[in-house]
This record gives structure tokens, sequence and C-alpha cells, in this order.
């Protein structure tokens, strides 16, 4: 997971530069354009360049944790409703339509930002906004799925879940299961023949908080926590699934979150650690807990 943290990291700091680069080149163009009167350039080049501004703010902070969390600020994507999501993915589709209408105007407007922008249109429409509506939380019968196997106690409240897979007994090396209680956040990574490692923060303990877009179009998203021990847990959402979504799962993280730090510290007779992880197996015929868990 390390790995894949800093190479996502790197992707970041290239799209960065990236952006950068934009801004310098298309921001030239809107000059020479209104210095040369060609009004249709100078509006091309002018879109682009607030395009490329905006990429970049979204990329702010992404390489590193912000300051402190503060319950309730920051994430303002995430803390949306399912309907303000739709809403704002649906300017967004709006722009890249606006972008190919211009390319049409354009002599030699480029095959590749032709498809590029096509592409992130059906990407938005047919896989982003399909898994915000189509969002799941788990039945009755997957939540007593989670208490046999030892992966949540029976009195915790569970706020959101994210999975990528269908059924628990159908899992591969790499699946991971997400959840998130009124106390703690929980990841579930699955290894070899049915057996998983799972990590648990205390959501009271957490101290900061990162959200990195990953994959082409964003489709996907890294979610990293830390405590004040300075311990980290990075969780990786693919986003392939149409029925389990990153977003609504952040947004459901972010309420969780808010909600435990506001309260306060937990009693002293809580019974789960600031950070553990622990070995379980997901085989219906074995209890849930392999062995001692190693607190941290």
């Amino acid at each position: 997971m390390e790995e894949l943290v800093r190479s996502i990291q790197k992707q970041v700091r290239i799209k960065r530069v990236a952006c950068w680069a934009g801004i310098i080149m298309f921001g030239l163009c809107t000059l020479v354009g209104f210095a040369t009167q060609e009004w249709f350039m100078t509006l091309l080049s002018l879109g682009l360049t607030v395009l490329a501004v905006y990429g970049l703010t979204q990329m702010s902070g992404m390489t590193k944790y912000a300051s402190e969390y503060q319950p309730g600020k920051g994430f303002r994507y995430y803390r949306r409703t399912v309907q303000q999501k739709l809403r704002y993915l649906t300017w967004g589709q709006c722009f890249l339509a606006v972008f190919i209408i211009l390319l049409f105007f354009l002599q030699n407007g480029g095959l590749i930002p032709f498809l590029m922008a096509v592409f992130g249109i059906l990407t938005i429409q047919f896989s982003i906004k399909k898994r915000i509506k189509n969002h799941q939380e788990p039945d009755a019968a997957v939540l007593d799925d989670f208490v046999r196997m030892g992966i949540v106690a029976g009195h915790e409240q569970i706020i959101g879940v994210y999975k990528d897979f269908v059924h628990l007994t159908h899992t591969f090396r790499g699946n991971q299961i997400i959840i998130v209680t009124d106390k703690r956040l929980i990841s579930v990574f699955v290894e070899e023949h049915g057996r998983a490692l799972k990590t648990e923060m205390l959501l009271a303990g957490i101290h900061k908080v990162r959200a990195i877009g990953t994959g082409f179009q964003g489709q996907g998203l890294l979610l990293s926590v830390s405590n004040r021990d300075h311990n980290e847990l990075h969780i990786h959402m693919v986003g392939k699934s149409i029925f389990f979504s990153p977003e609504q799962f952040t947004g459901s993280l972010l309420r969780a979150l808010d909600a435990a730090l506001k309260s306060g510290t937990y009693p002293s007779t809580e019974a789960f650690p600031a950070y553990q992880q622990t070995r379980i197996s997901l085989h219906p015929s074995e209890q849930g807990l392999l062995r001692n868990p190693a607190t941290m």
C-alpha cells in the first residue's frame, strides 16, 4: 500500500506540472488572441486557462496532509447530498460539451482532446453518476456476517460501507471491505485463502484526512487518515463497482468523524484501541479472529 501511495502522489505531482504548463501556455495564447483581435482564439484559450487553474486548485494539498482536521470544514464535494453531487457533475459535463463544440470550430482542433472530452462525459454519466445513485447500504444479513467474522462489534452502529466485490464467499486477493461505524474506521484487506488483514482506527483519535482522486478521469479515490500517534491508514477505493460509491462512503466517513470529534474523547472503559491490526478469516466455517491482535 505504501508503494501505491507513493505512485499516486507522483501522478498528482505530474498533473500539477501539466496544469502549470497549461496555465502558462493558454494564458499566453489568450494575450496573443486579444492583441490580434482573434476573439474565438481568445475565448477558447481563456476557457482552457480557467480549466487549468481549476485543476490546480483541486490538487492543492493532495500530496501531503493538510492542517489539522476541523469538524464540518473542508471536503465540500463529499459533504454534498446525492442531488447536489449529480448537479455538480452535470455542470462538469456541460463544460466538456462546450469544449467539444469549440473544437468543431477549429480546423485543427485535435482528435485526442476531442476523444478525451467525450470519454470524460461518458465516464461521468455511466460510471460516477450511476454509482452515486445506486450506492447500496448493507442489509441485515451482511451486517450479521460482519459481526460473526469479528469485523465489527454487535453494539456498534454502522454508518457507511464500501466494498469492491459482491459476495463475501467470492473474494480474491486485493479485495477490500471498508466500514465506518459510530466509533471506528475499519479496513479489511483480503489476502490468500480467505484470510484478511483488518486495520482499525478510532474516529475520536483521527487528526488529519487527505483525499486524492485516482485513475483516469478521477474514477477512484485514495483516502488517507492519520491519528495523533502518527499511525496512518490508507484506503484505495478503485471505484469500478456501480453499487458502491467512494464519494458516498467518504461523505459517510466525514459525518461520522464530525460526530465523534464533537462528542469528545470516549470513556476510559471503551474497548476499542486507538489503532490496531488483526488477522481474520472470511471463511464461513472459521471464527473471525485468527490470532491475538497487535495493538499499536
